[in-house]
């Protein structure tokens, strides 16, 4: 039951605004977001609460979705559909926890998030007339109809944030449908909006809303840039590249006695001295090596160098010791280069007998069937220089690298089969999805890999599809999805934290770079039945350019290498060579989220205030994926899931929650609002992605 006194003085907020003089009521809740909706309330305005709906996505391909008038311009009939991007039909829906005055993910709803546009669909009732200031954020651009009247039309692409828009909105007495546009031109993909107080009032209630939630949301951190808040817990610092030098950096690797050694896919290899100064200007850059087709990794033992290039793998040896390559040796040259621009090749990695490993890009040209042998394999090569095929189905498997215990891990991209960008645990003879290579299985060892017959679509929870595969050897699913928009779209190489606290709270977990976004994520892994699963968050944005390769050097700072031709990327640089330090103040993060047989587990990085710990302050919903030829998924069957319990431990870094009713093949998205550590320190990154294969027996 509410209390008399904010009851009372909702009523007089009510009748003020019935009067034409409307007064602010503050009505502080345990979120943000609570309280802007308790607060209009409270002063009798409208709220904005109630069912929203959505569809699309509709194209913005080459951005011309913007200019672009879609039948939900025309017309709003919550029961039509209409042919939305790539010819599939699409109609409206109910989004699911839509939230007033936060950040909203769109990014859910695209096949393919980048070049999509999504409508937003609410109705409004005021009794009297009504003109009330509104509030809105978009990444990116942003169209709003009042009553079927354009009231805001912006054509931008930037990141989203509280408050970037403020237009007055003139309510008639009865319904009024407000109708919303937002188009994508990639990366994040969002939406907020917020009714306001009229006159004065807004500021007096954004002073109050600013000083009971300082920074208490993501969009605070992006108002104020990329990386802002990121950069108090881990410091960005660039290396100056000579005028002459164009460093789209390949490859990253250090040698024993200190110097950074980067290849690049210009096909050079250059050392770096002085790397780990403190300050990184004082590095000098030498020429090592030249000659090398498009490098796109390096492993280094002692004075030994190992390159993969597009066709081979190579050893780069230096026998007068002058710090200059004297000789180029192959090692292995047995799988194929056709000359398709897409035939990448990546690694290696080095395996504790000896034994490299390197992935192979699938070509664009020449259909749905490798034309050079072993691409879309992970292959291992011994040191001999034999090829043994090793595990198939892999996409653009920009990232191979093994975990402190021996366990191979790849990346791969989104693409056709590829419903998201993922992270595999990869076992010798499996099947990771991606037909492409299936044609040299008979050449490979594995009869366990030889095509079977699988009829009808599916998702990956095994539910029917659109379409799917006919005739492939089951698929094994990743150990993490990381899902498009809001986890990156291009991941690039993983790295295990080794420094032993050093580098911050997050000993023992997985760095991932990505391309397009220029962040890096962060993964924190448990076996499950013996197999990997585990969950995906956000860690460090703000980089130069494309991230495409990490190491950690013997100073415990990571080092980024970046590049972003024929790819893309954020950043705004077409290369680059970064490092980031840990400034010693540890960020309040969700540090990882573990299954429970009815439920999960959430530890955080530093003891959590009891008195945030509200059911309201976790949302949790699911949602999978289809398994198909077409670019990408959407995320489908989005359920919200109920959590019954939340629970507190004794050492106040844990928080657990049970939630019936568990499924296998499904991402769980966890949103935490309002959550703080005992310190009062906000959450910096208040969302994580669990991907589930497994329940516990």
């Amino acid at each position: 039951m509410r209390p008399l006194g904010t009851l009372l003085l909702g009523l007089l907020g009510w009748a003020a605004v019935q009067s034409g003089n409307p007064r602010l009521v503050y009505q502080k809740r345990d979120t943000r977001a609570e309280t802007i909706v308790a607060s209009l309330k409270a002063s009798g305005l409208p709220t904005l609460e109630g069912p929203w709906f959505y569809i699309g996505p509709f194209d913005n391909t080459g951005r011309q979705g913007f200019a672009t008038a879609y039948p939900p311009e025309r017309e709003i009939d919550l029961k039509k559909t209409y042919p939305g991007k790539g010819g599939r039909m699409v109609g409206w829906r109910e989004f699911p926890g839509f939230r007033v005055g936060a950040l909203n993910n769109l990014a859910r709803f695209g096949a393919d998030n980048t070049d999509s546009c999504v409508y937003l669909y609410h109705e409004i009732e005021v009794n009297r007339p009504l003109d009330q200031p509104f509030f809105f954020g978009s990444d990116d651009t942003l169209t709003v109809w009042l009553n079927g009247k354009l009231i805001l039309s912006e054509e931008v692409y930037r990141p989203a944030a509280p408050d970037q828009t403020q237009v007055t909105l003139h309510l008639k007495p009865g319904i009024n449908r407000l109708l919303l546009k937002v188009c994508n031109g990639g990366g994040g993909w969002e939406v907020y909006v917020r009714p306001g107080f009229p006159g004065d009032l807004d500021r007096h209630f954004r002073t109050a809303l600013e000083k009971d939630f300082p920074a208490a949301n993501p969009g605070d951190q992006r108002s104020r840039g990329p990386g802002a808040l990121e950069a108090n817990h881990y410091r960005i610092e660039t290396f100056p590249l000579p005028a002459d030098l164009i460093l789209e950096v390949g490859g990253l690797k250090f040698r024993p006695d200190g110097q950074l050694l980067v290849c690049t896919r210009r096909g050079e290899v250059w050392r770096l001295e002085r790397a780990t100064a403190d300050n990184p200007a004082e590095a000098r850059f030498h020429l090592f090596a030249t000659g090398l087709h498009e490098p796109l990794g390096m492993h280094v033992e002692g004075r030994d160098v190992y390159v993969v290039q597009r066709p081979e793998l190579t050893k780069l040896v230096d026998r007068d010791g002058d710090d200059i390559v004297d000789e180029y040796v192959c090692l292995c040259d047995q799988w194929g280069c056709s000359g398709d621009y897409h035939e990448f090749a990546f690694g290696p990695a080095r395996d504790r007998e000896g034994n490299f490993f390197v992935t192979l890009n699938r070509g664009f040209g020449g259909g749905d069937e490798s034309k050079s042998p072993w691409r879309g394999w992970c292959v291992k090569i011994t040191p001999q220089g034999r090829l043994i095929p090793y595990a198939c189905g892999l996409r653009s498997p920009n990232g191979v690298n093994f975990s402190p215990d021996g366990d191979l891990f790849v990346t791969d991209n989104q693409g056709e089969w590829v419903a998201t960008g993922k992270l595999h645990h990869v076992r010798e003879g499996e099947f990771y999805g991606h037909p492409f290579g299936l044609r040299w299985v008979p050449e490979s060892r594995f009869a366990g890999l030889m095509p079977t017959k699988v009829t009808g679509g599916m998702t990956f929870d095994g539910q029917p599809g659109k379409t799917g595969p006919g005739g492939f050897p089951p698929a094994v699913p990743p150990c993490v999805f990381f899902p498009y928009g809001r986890m990156g779209q291009s991941q690039s190489e993983p790295i295990w934290d080794t420094t032993a606290g050093a580098f911050g709270p997050f000993a023992g977990q997985i760095l991932v770079g990505d391309q397009t976004n220029a962040s890096i994520l962060r993964v924190a892994l448990e076996k499950v039945n013996g197999r990997y699963q585990g969950a995906c968050f956000p860690f460090r944005s703000g980089f130069e350019c494309g991230v495409n390769r990490l190491v950690f050097g013997p100073d415990h700072r990571l080092y980024v290498g970046m590049t972003n031709r024929g790819w893309g990327s954020r950043g705004g640089k077409p290369f680059g060579l970064q490092r980031l330090v840990y400034t010693g103040v540890a960020p309040m993060e969700i540090h990882a989220i573990r299954l429970m047989p009815d439920g999960f587990v959430l530890s955080f990085t530093k003891p959590v205030d009891p008195a945030s710990v509200r059911p309201t302050a976790f949302s949790l919903q699911s949602f999978t994926y289809y398994y198909w030829s077409t670019y990408g998924s959407p995320e489908v069957d989005t359920r919200a899931e109920q959590i019954t319990e939340v629970n507190r431990a004794a050492d106040g870094r844990t928080v657990r929650l049970t939630v019936p009713g568990l499924r296998r093949g499904r991402v769980y998205e966890f949103r935490l609002d309002g959550i703080r550590a005992a310190d009062g320190t906000p959450l910096l990154h208040p969302e994580g992605y669990y991907t589930l294969n497994e329940l516990l027996r």
